[in-house]
């Protein structure tokens, strides 16, 4: 399983009913175990002082990160897969929980149009622009197999 997935990331306020975020990144297999970590970043398309510089994953766009996270794997309430869009493929649904949505939301409302990045294991593996405020949910689209799914969402359920 040494191979990289290529996985659309989309993330949904559900109580909203605003499609939040949309984004290509990729997802090696090898580094889905027990360990595997979920950071949710705000960020800015333009430097300034206390944000850190990146490259958006499969691109030479650089990205300037806010130095913490908004939502981390402490955050995450539970985990689910779904069917995806084609035949033999899934999705992953993140719900978080009461503390995490407050963060989120916070955080979110007032970055509407900007940059957010979602890092796991440490690698930037998207960075949609935000076009709502995200809430409790958040969906991780993509074409994912079945066992692929499951593994991101069991990893992501161990704390």
């Amino acid at each position: 399983m040494s191979q990289r997935f290529h996985v659309a990331v989309g993330v949904v306020s559900f109580g909203v009913l605003a499609m939040s975020l949309i984004a290509m990144f990729v997802v090696n297999a090898l580094n889905l175990k027990a360990a595997t970590t979920l950071e949710i970043r705000l960020a800015e398309t333009q430097p300034a002082t206390g944000l850190l510089e990146a490259t958006v994953a499969h691109s030479d766009k650089k990205i300037y990160l806010h130095e913490s996270a908004v939502i981390t794997n402490e955050d995450v309430a539970d985990t689910r897969v779904f069917n995806g869009d084609h035949a033999n493929r899934f999705n992953v649904g993140v719900l978080v929980n009461q503390q995490g949505s407050e963060k989120i939301g916070n955080a979110t409302e007032s970055h509407v149009g900007k940059p957010v990045v979602i890092v796991v294991d440490g690698d930037m593996i998207a960075a949609p622009i935000l076009m709502g405020v995200v809430t409790r949910k958040a969906l991780i689209i993509g074409d994912l197999t079945k066992g692929q799914a499951d593994g991101i969402a069991a990893a992501l359920s161990e704390k």
